[in-house]
């Protein structure tokens, strides 16, 4: 059975690679969003394709039910919504946060249901 932990970590995964994608398809919309410069486009390529390889490496650790990678990536997440909230990526920010915060309630809704299975 799909627990909502994998649940929450896929949709993070297709959501990172989609937006990866897009981006690599259309760079130049990033670079206006984030209004950046076109200086920076070499750099937005690399993060898409970053974003990219982030939503595969998520899928598969759904897949697997990687619990030690779910834990790992709610720190992480949270560290990258505050310095992305920081550098005014506001969207960004929300983004991570809001998945870190669903990952973290999944996982703790996740024990307690083997906690109360085992009793």
């Amino acid at each position: 059975m799909v627990s909502s932990v994998q649940i929450a970590i896929t949709a993070f995964g297709v959501s990172a690679f989609v937006s990866g994608v897009s981006t690599l398809i259309n760079p130049s919309y990033t670079l206006d969003f984030l209004d950046l410069p076109l200086a920076a486009l070499p750099s937005v390529r690399g993060n898409a394709l970053a974003a990219i390889g982030m939503g595969i490496y998520y899928s598969l650790a759904a897949y697997q039910n990687n619990t030690a990678f779910f834990a790992a990536s709610v720190p992480m997440r949270l560290l990258s919504a505050s310095i992305f909230w920081a550098q005014g990526w506001q969207v960004a920010s929300i983004w991570e946060g809001i998945g870190s915060i669903a990952t973290g309630l999944a996982l703790l809704w996740q024990l307690r249901l083997e906690k109360n299975k085992n009793e």
